[in-house]
Formats: C-alpha cells, structure tokens, sequence
C-alpha cells in the first residue's frame, strides 16, 4: 500500500491484529510496517501515518539516497555491484579483473555463484532443523524466471543472483521452498507456514520485485 506524506510517496504494509493501537515499524532495510488493530479504517492509519511523518519521511529519503546501482554495467573499476544487499564495486569481487567484457561476466557469475552456495547452504541447513524438513539437494541454476524452486523430489534449486539481495530475502527465498517440500502448491496452508517462519515475508517480497531488476551482472 502507499501513502503520500508531505508530497513523499510511502510505501507500507498494513498488518491486522488483536490488538488495541497502532504501532510502526522499520526494518533496518527500510520497509514500513503499520500494526493495526482489527477494524481500523483507513482515514485513521492515513493520520497516524501523518502524526509520523517526519520519521517516514527521512527513512524514504535514506532509501532514495542510497548508492546508485544500474541494472546496465559497463565493467568499470568504480561501477557499483550489490554484495548481500551491500554497494561494493568491482575489485570488491574480482581480483584481478580480467580484460574483455566477457570474462568479467563469466568471473563475476562464477564468484556469485559461489557466494550464493555458501550462504545457501548454510541457510538451507539453518531452516531445515526449524521447519523440520530435509530436501534432497541442493543447486545453483542461471534463472530468468525464478529465485528458487522446489519439486516433488525435494530438489531445491536457487538463482545464483541471490547473494546480491540482502540476507533477510535470501532467508525468505528459502523458508519458501522449504515449505514447498510440505506443500507443492500456493495455497492457505503454504502461506500460512511461509508467514509462521517470516512474518515480514510479504516486505521481502516487495523488496525482491523493486530490486530485483538491478541484480545483474
């Protein structure tokens, strides 16, 4: 949902509860959560968003703000990248930096793609105890379409761009397929699982489909 405070856009998500007020909340990350009690209107978050605008307003200024990253590289040695959700620059992930364009690309995915093993791995073996379930294996696959998938033989595959996001998307990535291996579809008992173990899940979401256009290499 968005709001505009003060002529600044924010973008936040209403979340409904037993509960007797509003509260806000803002990840580190930046994402906007507003606790509601059951049955509140609209016009009543719209003035408690006002009542908090100076707060909104200078964390949406520190998102607009951030480091500059392109989805179009050109391979300069000051070009920004995206490291865990982090700006690094290119002799951040390669050393030495090879001379065509083309083997940068081929470095550079082959070092993502080690980063992103190792971090899912770990990931993946971290929620496994959680949710009490085990996959069968594990890959790192070159995907347009998706972050990860699951299939029905507990074969997990993860985007090798994944380690470019940050870790609490990366976590939600995986608590997602994760819950596939109990539920291979998308229905109220899948999300309902996905949310018992990220109740932000939906924030990381809208974080993949904002950013995930500039996780390229």
């Amino acid at each position: 949902m968005n709001a505009t405070i003060h002529g600044t856009e924010i973008l936040y998500q209403l979340q409904y509860s037993k509960r007797q007020s509003m509260e806000l909340e803002i990840t580190p990350e930046g994402h906007v959560f507003v606790k509601a009690p059951v049955g509140v209107k609209e016009y009543e978050v719209l003035a408690f968003l006002k009542k908090n605008a100076k707060v909104l307003v200078k964390n949406q200024e520190r998102l607009e703000n951030r480091e500059y990253v392109s989805s179009e590289k050109v391979y300069e040695e000051e070009e920004n990248y995206l490291l865990l959700g982090r700006v690094c620059k290119l002799t951040d992930l390669l050393n030495p930096i090879p001379e065509s364009k083309e083997a940068i690309q081929d470095a550079l995915k082959k070092a993502y793609t080690k980063q992103t093993r190792k971090i899912i791995q770990n990931r993946v073996a971290y929620y496994e105890t959680i949710i009490k379930v085990k996959c069968k294996s594990i890959t790192i696959v070159n995907s347009p379409a998706s972050w990860g998938t699951c299939n029905s033989r507990k074969e997990l595959t993860f985007n090798y761009k994944l380690s470019m996001a940050d870790l609490s998307a990366i976590d939600y990535v995986v608590i997602h397929e994760l819950c596939h291996i109990m539920h291979l579809n998308h229905d109220r008992s899948f999300w309902r699982d996905v949310g018992k173990y990220d109740k932000d899940y939906k924030a990381h979401q809208e974080y993949l489909r904002r950013f995930g256009g500039v996780m390229t290499i």
